[in-house]
């Protein structure tokens, strides 16, 4: 019973728990208050006792694993002088007047938003309220104010599902230090536009660099709000594209070497008059098995030094002499392609 009490943070010391029903996982707690003499708070005449009405109220913390329901048994008085008539019912302490559930729903409705996978309409599910009550209760409790641009500014997006047009989330942060600056709802621009032109001008002319990946509309933020800052594509991406440049152009290679391939083949098939099959050439075999050498952080790569048996070249190699053969064969195509469109 008393564990009960401190869990429910019942400040009303004369509340009494009259009963207790469990079924299955949920505990039923029906709660009540001995009657004391009432007097009306406006006239000051006795009240009296016009019955008692009972009102459901969820509890969402568990007791001992069993889920909360609390039955509060409140007495309605109603004062004796007929010319005032005034009807007040009683109250308790943890729970608000018109709110089927407990105040310390709130609390861990603020905390469930530190979990940046929940959204409104998950956490509203769990504590059994509308979405909106859930997002009326975090902005009542929780101070967000934007932080001041700092000179340089990191822009991005990460997926948070708060909006019902835009499951991208706007990241500014302070690329120094790496601490969020502000986060908008979404990356839009109807939700940009009104968020950065409210910012004071010279604030925003103050920012002299704006990091951010490729897209588009985030490059174009330097001409729209940030006239004095330059655009600087963070290294992260620039390095992701030149790899996927340097993928793609390996990839078109060996299709070249592939239909090279198969054309000797078919020539030789020819020649000979019965189908030839031939093992995969050199270039084909480096490039569609170790071509990550080239494209993979060296720092990244671990190298082994000790020979071991290749089923192609039929030769003891190590991972240096595959990246050897690999390198030599990339520049010698390049080399040739170089002679070619020179005319030589």
């Amino acid at each position: 019973m008393n564990s009960i009490t401190n869990l429910l943070d019942l400040e009303d010391t004369d509340i009494e728990i009259t009963d207790i029903q469990i079924q299955g996982q949920t505990k039923t707690l029906t709660l009540s208050t001995p009657p004391v003499p009432h007097f009306c708070p406006s006239c000051g005449f006795r009240m009296y006792s016009r019955g008692i009405k009972k009102r459901t109220i969820n509890h969402p913390i568990l007791q001992d694993n069993y889920s909360l329901v609390l039955i509060l048994k409140q007495r309605r008085w109603r004062c004796t002088n007929p010319e005032c008539l005034y009807d007040t019912s009683e109250s308790f302490k943890f729970v608000n007047r018109q709110r089927q559930t407990t105040n310390a729903t709130d609390m861990l409705i603020v905390d469930a938003y530190r979990n940046l996978l929940e959204t409104s309409v998950s956490i509203a599910k769990k504590f059994h309220v509308s979405d909106s009550h859930a997002h009326d209760v975090f902005n009542r409790y929780v101070k967000l104010d934007r932080l001041t641009l700092t000179d340089a500014i990191s822009i991005d997006e990460v997926f948070l599902d708060m909006d019902e047009h835009c499951k991208y989330a706007l990241v500014i942060q302070d690329f120094h230090t790496g601490d969020p600056i502000d986060l908008l709802r979404s990356r839009r621009s109807n939700v940009t536009d009104p968020y950065f032109t409210s910012i004071p001008t010279e604030e925003r002319f103050a920012v002299k660099y704006l990091i951010s990946d490729m897209y588009n509309p985030y490059i174009s933020y330097v001409e729209k709000y940030f006239s004095n800052a330059v655009s600087v594509v963070d290294s992260f991406h620039i390095i992701q594209w030149i790899t996927r440049m340097i993928d793609n152009y390996i990839r078109q290679l060996l299709k070249k070497f592939r239909q090279r391939d198969r054309e000797y083949q078919e020539k030789l098939s020819l020649k000979q008059q019965v189908p030839v099959s031939l093992p995969p050439s050199d270039e084909v075999y480096l490039l569609q098995k170790y071509r990550w050498l080239i494209l993979c952080n060296q720092l990244n790569i671990r190298y082994h030094t000790d020979p071991r048996m290749d089923p192609h070249f039929h030769a003891l190699m190590n991972t240096y002499d595959y990246e050897d053969a690999l390198f030599r064969m990339y520049g010698m195509h390049l080399y040739l392609s170089t002679i070619n469109l020179s005319g030589r």
